[in-house]
């Protein structure tokens, strides 16, 4: 019996864990391994469900129709083209679900159920144009959201259910409060909701009031008002019971998220805790408002010094569970191919993130600020990698 010959080549040759090696490591991590595409996006939606889950039992089930609006159509448009194109054979399921849920969690409850549709479509589309698993450079996926909210500008006020009519109840039938409270039950019969300014709006407006003279009486006196009859409680506001969009209200449900999340070893637990650092940085030394730029650029910088010390503390606290700083400090950050690769890089990359955060909000953009600033500056993170890349005495 004769033995058949091999060739080098076939001894020695290439295994496909070292070629996965070899593509990973000229990558960014987490992104070819097959374990990041099952486990990595699979943990993020399962965490992310928790503030979901929370801005239904607020919001009710106009809440939860936008999220399944937006899935079915996530599923679907995911289905459609990886059936009948080749490109769309490279999307995964866990990355496509993943980057819906977190888009729900971006929307608004008063959104109609037919444009979560659109949305849930379009964030599948975005990925196969130009954002396939291994290969994004910027979250493309989430400008779906975002392009969903410049479209459908809302009105100043949301609804919020009352609290024996949570889960169950209808957001569309509700009306205005005279004062910021959350109501045990119906203000009357047939309604199940009301109508609160959102707390990011009120705090713009009554900082672009006192921005020339935070030190004064009227600063004084607009202050105790905006504290006493125009915020929620601090309870409430750490309950999620505040007008928003449907993910970002339940801070403490985005609290276990990132808890979850770093104990899985995928949000890094220095990186989330150095991004909200950035963004009080920014919120204690930047302008109380924009109209203040105008008139007197240096005074207006660090104008929360000039406010009374508790009042700034309550001030910093409602700014930070008010917008979106706690919701993109821990899924969008936890998401692959966010942050740089290298140490300073990053470090770097959450400052300047966290800094241009904090000022989008009290320049009062009509967009989630913190999912703004992490998308305009995740572009320019292979430049910082490059730039800030660490030296050793072995490769120099």
């Amino acid at each position: 019996m004769i033995a058949k010959r091999t060739t080098p080549d076939q001894v020695i040759g290439p295994s496909e864990k070292a070629t996965e090696f070899r593509s990973a490591c000229c990558e960014r991590p987490f992104l070819l391994w097959p374990v990041a595409r099952r486990e990595f996006y699979q943990t993020i939606s399962v965490s992310v469900l928790l503030p979901l889950l929370w801005g239904i039992a607020v919001f009710g089930f106009r809440a939860s129709l936008i999220i399944l609006a937006t899935l079915a159509a996530a599923a679907v448009t995911h289905f459609i083209l990886a059936r009948f194109t080749v490109r769309g054979q490279l999307l995964t399921w866990n990355h496509t679900m993943a980057y819906a849920m977190i888009s729900s969690g971006l929307t608004a409850p008063l959104v109609p159920w037919y444009w979560a549709l659109a949305m849930g479509a379009g964030v599948v589309i975005l990925i196969w144009i130009a954002g396939l698993p291994g290969k994004q450079r910027f979250h493309i996926a989430l400008l779906a959201p975002l392009a969903l909210t410049a479209i459908l500008p809302l009105a100043g006020r949301w609804p919020v259910l009352v609290l024996d009519h949570l889960t169950i109840g209808d957001i569309g039938q509700a009306i205005p409060a005279q004062i910021y409270r959350w109501p045990q039950r119906s203000p009357q019969r047939g309604v199940d909701a009301v109508l609160l300014p959102r707390p990011e709006q009120v705090i713009q407006r009554t900082l672009g009031k006192i921005g020339g003279d935070p030190t004064g009486v009227r600063a004084r006196i607009a202050l105790r008002n905006m504290f006493a009859l125009n915020l929620p409680s601090p309870p409430a506001l750490l309950l999620g019971g505040v007008p928003g969009r449907i993910g970002t209200v339940g801070i403490f449900a985005i609290i276990i998220a990132g808890l979850y999340l770093s104990y899985r070893h995928i949000l890094p637990p220095d990186a989330w805790a150095l991004f909200l650092i950035a963004v009080l940085a920014g919120l204690i030394f930047g302008p109380l408002s924009p109209r203040m730029l105008h008139h007197a650029f240096w005074q207006s910088i660090g104008g929360l010094w000039y406010l009374p010390p508790e009042r700034a503390m309550a001030l910093l606290l409602y700014e930070l569970c008010s917008s979106d700083f706690l919701f993109a400090s821990v899924f969008i950050l936890a998401l692959p191919g966010t942050l740089p690769i290298e140490p300073l890089a990053r470090k770097v990359f959450l400052v300047l993130a966290g800094i241009a955060a904090a000022l989008l909000h009290r320049i009062a953009i009509p967009l989630p600020p913190a999912t703004v600033a992490l998308l305009l500056l995740q572009p320019i993170a292979p430049a910082l990698d490059m730039l800030l890349h660490r030296r050793s005495w072995l490769t120099d």
